[in-house]
């Protein structure tokens, strides 16, 4: 039952944000929305389609020089399309493409499968990192609207004034589960694979440069994407180019929160803007064509990879 918990609530999350869309605007509002849509330049929108792709496709790159540091090789095409696979199962099941990811890279490039866990893992903490350093940057550059527009100031006071006890309690949870883990004998195996695929990072060694430039690479292209649709709807001038990468970086934490940012990746763009008196229209066309362009091709790459892995591997 929480099995079927899991895979339902973030759809039901999502199509509950579309209804509340659907809900805090008019009929016509939402025809002027589709009317912006269906006017967008077309190679404005394939560039925002190709950059997110390219975005893809070096981090599935990225992730071989991960392998390379815990010992094993992996063929290039199977990593690429492993990613694209890999978001094109959250769009449907949401968390189950990590699973598929690194169930393929361990299936098609003969590694462990806690160690592709592990590597994945390891990518997530770099992603973690990239995006609250962002978010330090937004701070600096004073965009403290995008936090407070989402949270109560006392909610800042108090995580402020018990800052430390907070900390105390994440490593205290993260200590007591490790031991766990590390106790129970059926798991402990695969548990210790984990870490070595994680600590696969510090073994990096004469690729940490080239690690370092591709992880910018994703964020710098994952963003010009983001970027590419303000040029697609004339419409869109209205919206000041300093409000776009703190708008991205809205999008980038409501992908979390349903399957691949379904329903919310719009709205939480729209409710963002509407705090500089962009009005509603204009930002749910921008949220729901920066999302269709990332899901439209993710749907795409990812579904010919489920199609010609299996051709690549009985040709072998």
């Amino acid at each position: 039952m929480k099995r079927y918990i899991k895979i339902l609530a973030p759809v039901l999350l999502g199509f509950f944000f579309i209804y509340l869309t659907v809900n805090i605007t008019t009929s016509e509002e939402r025809l002027l929305i589709w009317s912006y849509i269906k006017s967008a330049k077309i190679e404005f929108v394939i560039a925002a389609m190709m950059f997110g792709a390219f975005a893809d496709v070096i981090r599935g790159l990225r992730w071989r020089f991960l392998a390379k540091a815990s010992g094993h090789s992996s063929n290039p095409l199977v990593s690429i399309a492993s990613v694209f696979m890999c978001y094109s199962s959250n769009l449907i099941i949401t968390r189950s493409g990590e699973i598929l990811r690194a169930t393929v890279l361990s299936g098609y490039n003969k590694i462990p499968l806690g160690k592709t866990f592990g590597t994945i893992a390891a990518e997530r903490v770099i992603d973690m990192t990239i995006t609250f350093i962002i978010l330090i940057l937004i701070w600096i550059l004073q965009y403290e609207t995008i936090i407070e527009s989402f949270f109560d100031d006392n909610f800042f006071f108090y995580i402020e004034d018990n800052i430390s006890y907070i900390i105390g309690l994440v490593l205290a949870i993260l200590i007591i589960t490790s031991i766990v883990l590390v106790k129970i004998n059926s798991v402990k195996k695969f548990f210790l694979s984990i870490v070595e695929g994680f600590l696969s990072l510090a073994k990096l060694n004469r690729d940490f440069p080239l690690f370092i430039l591709s992880t910018l690479l994703i964020w710098a292209f994952y963003f010009t994407a983001f970027y590419m649709i303000k040029f697609s709807i004339v419409e869109f001038s209205i919206i000041p180019a300093e409000l776009i990468f703190p708008a991205f970086v809205v999008s980038v934490f409501s992908i979390s929160l349903s399957n691949h940012g379904l329903g919310v990746y719009p709205l939480a763009i729209s409710l963002f803007l509407l705090e500089f008196n962009i009005n509603t229209e204009i930002g749910l066309a921008y949220g729901w064509l920066a999302w269709s362009c990332q899901a439209i091709i993710t749907l795409i790459i990812g579904g010919l990879s489920f199609f010609v892995l299996p051709l690549l591997n009985s040709s072998d």
